[in-house]
């Protein structure tokens, strides 16, 4: 892990405190080295395309937990 930013950072703890399962998708908008403009998130067709793979990750995540048989790692 490079870096972790504070809303990460403290999921990351809530995670540890309760032993909770989370999950956490962060698009990087912006490098150090922009000095104008306005935030890039790779446009609409991007964001979307991301909230799909989400969506897919979920639906399989849900459906692995209601599997019977499915052991912790």
């Amino acid at each position: 892990m490079l870096a972790v930013e504070m809303q990460a950072a403290s999921l990351f703890a809530f995670v540890d405190a309760r032993r909770a399962q989370v999950a956490m998708v962060a698009l990087v908008s912006n490098s150090v080295d922009k000095t104008s403009g306005d935030f890039d998130t790779g446009g609409d067709t991007f964001r979307m395309s991301v909230l799909a793979a989400v969506a897919r990750a979920a639906r399989a995540f849900v459906a692995g937990q209601a599997a019977p048989g499915l052991s912790e790692p």
